[in-house]
């Protein structure tokens, strides 16, 4: 069974390039791509992923946003936040509204796969480079 994924960005050459990028992977679905956090919430409501893929800084709403709204409403779903900066105070947050993996957007593309399959597997990952 693929691992069903909720993406969120709010730039469109990122999330089609995140689109393409799981499309030639045949252990990924995506279930809804999402332009802002307000859409990544009605989306993860809506589609019970097995992942939700998060930028931190969105429009209408940003990733840790979501992520406390997700946590209060006991969602079951693991979150990844692909981000392009991540300060020391934001990864604190992070981690304990319970995300379970941290990429940045200038690692390589497949640094992300391994991420969401160890996260998948009740794994975290937490780039070195981003705490």
């Amino acid at each position: 069974m693929p691992i069903r994924l909720v993406l969120a960005d709010d730039h469109p050459l990122v999330l089609k390039g995140l689109e393409l990028l799981f499309a030639t992977e045949p252990d990924f679905t995506i279930l809804d791509c999402c332009a802002d956090g307000e859409q990544a919430l009605r989306a993860v409501r809506r589609r019970q992923p097995d992942i939700v893929v998060l930028d931190l800084r969105m429009s209408k709403k940003d990733g840790l946003t979501v992520l406390r709204e997700l946590r209060q409403e006991n969602q079951p779903v693991k979150a990844v936040i692909l981000t392009a900066s991540l300060d020391d105070e934001e990864a604190l947050e992070a981690i304990r509204l319970g995300v379970r993996g941290v990429v940045l957007k200038e690692m390589a593309p497949h640094l992300l796969l391994q991420c969401l399959r160890k996260v998948y597997a009740g794994e975290a990952w937490l780039e070195k480079r981003s705490i």
